[in-house]
């Protein structure tokens, strides 16, 4: 049995509940507060962990990732 290895954060923002980044895939599964999921693609490593580490994750996914990578 394979194990899917992913990064998993719980978020304090008003529209993001939790992400999930999975590393071999390079895939980010966002699931925002209206329980709506959304898979974004080719997500840089580097950039997800300054993602994880910024000060305001949703000022920071709006800027360099919403409308930045492709949906899956």
């Amino acid at each position: 049995m394979r194990k899917i290895k992913y990064d998993f954060i719980t978020v304090d923002s008003t529209a993001i509940q939790s992400m999930r980044y999975y590393k071999e895939q390079r895939n980010l599964l966002v699931k925002f507060q209206n329980d709506t999921n959304y898979l974004y693609k080719d997500i840089p490593v580097r950039l997800f962990q300054k993602l994880r580490n910024s000060y305001s994750i949703g000022k920071f996914f709006n800027k360099h990732i919403k409308n930045n990578f492709i949906l899956g």
